[in-house]
C-alpha cells in the first residue's frame, strides 16, 4: 500500500493567562512539504512574540 502526503498543516499552541485554561491553539494549513522543523518553530516563536505569549507546543499534521 502506497501513501502520498496530500496536504500538510501545523498546529501551534500558545500560552497566556488571558486564555481559557491558559492555552490557545492555532492551525495553519498548506504548509510547504519541505519546510524545515527549525523554520516552523521560528515562525511559531515570532507569532508568540507578537501576541506576547509563550510557544508551548508545535505539532505537524
Amino acid at each position: 500500500m502506497n501513501f502520498e502526503l496530500a496536504e500538510q498543516s501545523i498546529q501551534y499552541t500558545f500560552g497566556n493567562k488571558r486564555y481559557t485554561n491558559g492555552l490557545k491553539s492555532r492551525m495553519i494549513k498548506n504548509v510547504k512539504r519541505g519546510a524545515a522543523a527549525e523554520d516552523l518553530k521560528k515562525v511559531g516563536q515570532a507569532i508568540a512574540g507578537l501576541q506576547e505569549d509563550s510557544l508551548d507546543d508545535v505539532i505537524l499534521v
